[in-house]
């Protein structure tokens, strides 16, 4: 059921299953005369059903209040696909116009286009190529693409309506609104601040209860770290409504604390590779330390942020790395 987050702000949860490899979705709908939509979701047919019969009910709402409604346009704030798959349908069962900044228009625009993009590499990775990374890797890739299509019900589209800059102002309802660029969860993101208000929606870059996920080949942890800043100077914060979870009522707190983690992880990281200076450590060995009991799922993932913080520290100039037959160890520069 949809839920009022803020005076003429709605937020329709999407279901999820299986864990993080297909997490509850919030799409945001910004009621009016001129509104929109941030964020579109998955695009099975039941779930976007679902999301449309919500809109509707959100209609039957303000009708009864002599209200005006007309959501005119979505925009999704980057091009993974819990954000995008459920585009297409909802411009077809609403009559929208769809929004999108020409990075994220370039990845969308095709199966190849999304492919090369996100799927990591051995470089990225930190692996070196043998026949059982070389098989891992393939299953892996087969693995996720069977999710992006058959549980994310992942969709391509070419004839968007309206190319959008990164950095820039719309207006909803006769409100302006700053779109500003806040890369680092994905090159393309977007988020989408209303000063008045105090009312910023984050996409995945400020969660409430989660740290978003950073992995490569086109997460970065320094571009990541900026855009959490520029979030942190926005004058007039109140509220943060982010993709998953429930709003931030108290966003210079959350934002602090997201800062510190990511300080805390790196540090992790640096002491691990100090501590076995002398035989070096692996990704894969940072990661068995850091999540021992974790899952299949929970451990791919994390070797995500720390290959990112590995090379991060590598760029500073405080490890190496030294390229074996069978792994990819780091040390400290000095070792």
């Amino acid at each position: 059921m949809y839920k009022e987050v803020y005076p003429g702000i709605f937020l329709i949860k999407e279901r999820g299953s299986l864990g993080v490899i297909k997490p509850p979705e919030n799409i945001y709908v910004i009621a009016g005369h001129d509104g929109l939509i941030y964020d579109a979701g998955y695009g099975n047919k039941k779930t976007v059903k679902y999301t449309v019969s919500q809109i509707r009910k959100i209609e039957e709402l303000y009708k009864s209040q002599n209200k005006p409604f007309k959501i005119n346009r979505i925009l999704p704030s980057h091009a993974h696909p819990d954000h995008i798959s459920g585009l297409k349908q909802l411009r077809e069962m609403l009559g929208l116009k769809i929004l999108t900044t020409q990075k994220t228009a370039e990845i969308i625009k095709d199966k190849e286009s999304f492919k090369k993009f996100f799927e990591p590499n051995r470089d990225s990775m930190l692996s070196v190529s043998n026949l059982r990374r070389r098989v891992k890797d393939w299953l892996q890739a087969h693995l996720w693409r069977f999710f992006y299509y058959r549980i994310y019900g992942l969709n391509f589209i070419k004839d968007l309506d309206e190319l959008i800059e990164e950095n820039s102002e719309i207006l909803i309802n006769d409100e302006k609104w700053k779109i500003f660029h806040s890369p680092g969860h994905s090159p393309d993101h977007i988020s989408l601040y209303n000063e008045d208000k105090g009312l910023l929606f984050s996409g995945d870059n400020v969660l409430r209860a989660i740290t978003t996920w950073l992995g490569p080949p086109h997460c970065s942890i320094d571009d990541y770290v900026k855009s959490v800043e520029t979030i942190q100077k926005l004058p007039n914060l109140k509220l943060i409504l982010a993709s998953h979870g429930s709003p931030i009522e108290n966003p210079n707190e959350r934002i602090a604390e997201i800062l510190d983690h990511r300080k805390e992880r790196q540090q992790q990281v640096m002491d691990l590779v100090n501590k076995n200076s002398k035989t070096g450590i692996s990704p894969s060995g940072i990661v068995n330390i850091l999540y021992p009991d974790g899952n299949i799922v929970m451990q791919s993932t994390a070797r995500g942020w720390v290959c990112l913080t590995l090379q991060k520290l590598e760029k500073n100039r405080l490890v190496k790395r030294v390229v074996g037959k069978k792994k990819i160890m780091f040390y400290p520069l000095d070792a």
